[in-house]
């Protein structure tokens, strides 16, 4: 018996009583190939075709910048980075001179260095869930 007979008397709800086991047992997992294989497929093709609409669409839509633009907003970002690390600094100080019981003028910050998060970010996300919950 072929794979297209076998399919065709399991097509049948009647014919499927007369069916062995091991053919009941093949023609379903034809039948889940299949239709793995199908879906795979089509979610390749889908895939495919929103990746083309995504270039046509961002080809389309072209931001022209001037280099002087360019020059302006990084030295925007200079200056709010510089903010950043003042205020930083300040609040650094403040929690030393608070957990060691001091005044913040006792205490000298001389090298600050950001240390790499290394933690995966479904990990971070948690902990920032965690953080809004408690607000």
């Amino acid at each position: 018996m072929t794979i297209t007979e076998l399919l065709a008397q399991f097509a049948n709800p009647e014919t499927i009583k007369t069916l062995s086991f091991t053919h009941k047992l093949l023609a379903g997992l034809v039948t889940t190939v299949l239709g793995m294989g199908i879906t795979f497929i089509a979610l390749i093709i889908l895939q495919v075709l929103i990746s083309w609409m995504d270039r046509l669409i961002n080809r389309s839509v072209a931001q022209p910048e001037t280099t002087a633009s360019a020059a302006q907003v990084v030295q925007k970002t200079e200056l709010v980075e510089q903010q950043d690390d003042n205020e930083l600094v300040a609040v650094i100080t403040t929690v030393l001179a608070m957990k060691m019981q001091t005044t913040a003028d006792n205490i000298v910050i001389r090298n600050i260095q950001k240390i790499e998060d290394r933690s995966p970010l479904w990990n971070r996300a948690g902990i920032i869930e965690q953080m809004n919950s408690r607000l």
